[in-house]
């Protein structure tokens, strides 16, 4: 077993030898999961997944881990930059942030599929969010292996979380407490970042049960024949005040707001297959429409839709 000092040699070297490979590989990821975020979310809010930067361990972590590992395998030797990388695999980390546990498992799962991958190695992957960490931390992480045209591959770790699992990290400081770090965690500390862990994780699922519900409400089954209802003309003039990719909202001369549905944009584009609905109404847009309502909500289904 080496002795820190001499470790702490091996580190800095390693940093020296390899950072510009490291930063190489951290921007071709970065690249690569914003293609796959477009790819996943085609014709969809593309802000459902949000790739967050990237960063490169510190040093001093990298060391205290390392440490960490000879002092409990005295046979563990490190002599080189590519043991140091072999060992912490995760000096190179991306983060993808998800608006909901939904998105996040559609990047985990897209991350752990060959066909996805393309150049890149699935080295390992863990879920931390069904159990959680003892902490309360709550994340999917991806270790992955980058080919790199300035030497040996590159390890990268992509961490994919939601906003809130994100946020937790955050409120509770949980830099202040890994290892190389100035603090230990108290009791109370560990107490109340469970406790924050498990509210935040309660809605994160509450976020997911609405955006289903949304896409459910936003997406009804036509109650009549668009082309029966132009024939009816039994439509009232309604303004859009906000539009999306799911769907629009209008308002009547009295002041009541409903939904613009996509099925309704769809069927007049003549389109098929999915579309935005913002590519084809516009904010302060004037439309004919019908009105319809149910338990669900309040709808307008525009007769036609406007020229611009």
């Amino acid at each position: 077993m080496r002795n820190e000092s001499q470790l702490k040699t091996i580190v800095e070297r390693a940093y020296v030898e390899r950072l510009n490979a490291w930063q190489t590989a951290a921007v071709r990821i970065k690249h690569w999961l914003t293609e796959q975020q477009k790819g996943l979310l085609k014709d969809k809010d593309i802000s459902r997944l949000d790739v967050d930067g990237h960063r490169i361990k510190d040093a001093a972590r990298t060391l205290a881990k390392l440490t960490e590992k000879t002092d409990d395998d005295p046979d563990l030797t490190i002599t080189s930059a590519e043991d140091v990388e072999d060992q912490i695999r995760d000096i190179v980390g991306v983060k993808v942030l998800c608006k909901s546990p939904r998105d996040q498992s559609m990047m985990f799962a897209a991350l752990r599929d060959p066909d996805q991958l393309g150049a890149f190695e699935l080295i390992e992957w863990k879920d931390y969010t069904d159990p959680p960490k003892a902490s309360g931390y709550r994340a999917c992480h991806v270790i992955l292996r980058i080919p790199s045209d300035q030497g040996p591959p590159v390890f990268a770790e992509i961490q994919v979380k939601t906003r809130l699992q994100d946020a937790w990290s955050e409120l509770t400081h949980e830099d202040m407490y890994k290892p190389g770090a100035a603090m230990k965690p108290s009791k109370l500390h560990g107490e109340f970042a469970r406790a924050m862990a498990n509210m935040l994780a309660t809605v994160d699922d509450m976020a997911d049960t609405l955006a289903v519900e949304l896409t459910a409400l936003t997406n009804p089954e036509p109650v009549v024949e668009l082309d029966e209802l132009r024939e009816q003309d039994t439509g009232i003039d309604v303004r859009v005040r906000a539009t999306g990719p799911k769907y629009a909202l209008a308002v009547d001369g009295s002041g009541r707001q409903g939904l613009i549905p996509a099925f309704a944009i769809r069927e007049l584009s003549g389109q098929k297959g999915t579309i935005k609905v913002n590519d084809f109404i516009h904010l302060d847009d004037r439309l004919r429409a019908s009105v319809e309502e149910d338990s669900k909500g309040l709808y307008y289904i525009p007769l036609e839709l406007p020229e611009h």
